[in-house]
């Protein structure tokens, strides 16, 4: 278990900003591809647009900092309004995560261009980039799990899709009981494990 105190400066303004460019592109492109399947209750509530903080979850910044594997603020779809109903759901949130994990091999192409930089701005930049990739990867493994409040535990809305007020609670239960598993050592730090297996370079 990572606590803040083993933090440096470096990691945690590193982790900061990977989250926020995590949090704005997960939410992003999720709130997108709802939109491109005929539902715009994402993008009706904010979140189909170019501010970070509109996707930002607090609790899941802080333990993207802490424990590099977070989540963005939930989404919440009308799968009457889907073309596909509950499948065009599902296909949201596989396509929402498969996006993000195209992200981790997409940054190793960037890493030479960051050698073109002066050596330390160059460094840096290599270092948030690896703070980054490590993050997404983390973030992608953790969101994968079913429950509600993380990206995949949305499917429960396409299962129940009239039990919303129902499914809020449950949401904010269930990142609780995700908080303190992670915090706990419960859940393990997702990110070293999966990053090897996409990344173009491994670790």
């Amino acid at each position: 278990m990572t606590l803040l105190g083993d933090l440096t400066l470096s990691e945690i303004a590193s982790r900061i900003g990977a989250m926020l460019i995590f949090a704005f592109l997960q939410g992003l492109v999720l709130a997108g591809l709802a939109r491109a399947l005929g539902d715009r209750r994402p993008e009706l509530e904010g979140r189909l647009s170019p501010n970070p903080f509109a996707q930002l979850s607090l609790w899941g910044m802080a333990l993207g900092v802490l424990f590099t594997m977070g989540w963005v603020r939930p989404l919440h779809y009308d799968v009457s309004s889907n073309r596909l109903g509950g499948w065009g759901v599902l296909l949201v949130i596989v396509g929402g995560l498969g996006a993000m994990a195209l992200l981790v091999p997409a940054i190793d192409l960037l890493r030479p261009l960051a050698l073109l930089l002066p050596r330390s701005g160059g460094y840096a930049v290599l270092y948030w980039l690896s703070q980054l990739q490590l993050l997404v990867a983390g973030a992608v493994a953790l969101n994968l799990l079913p429950i509600p409040g993380l990206v995949a535990g949305a499917i429960w809305q396409a299962v129940w899709p009239g039990q919303g007020r129902r499914l809020g609670r449950h949401e904010a239960l269930g990142l609780a009981v995700v908080t303190v598993a992670v915090v706990a050592g419960l859940v393990p730090a997702l990110g070293p494990v999966v990053l090897p297996y996409l990344s173009l370079v491994g670790r």
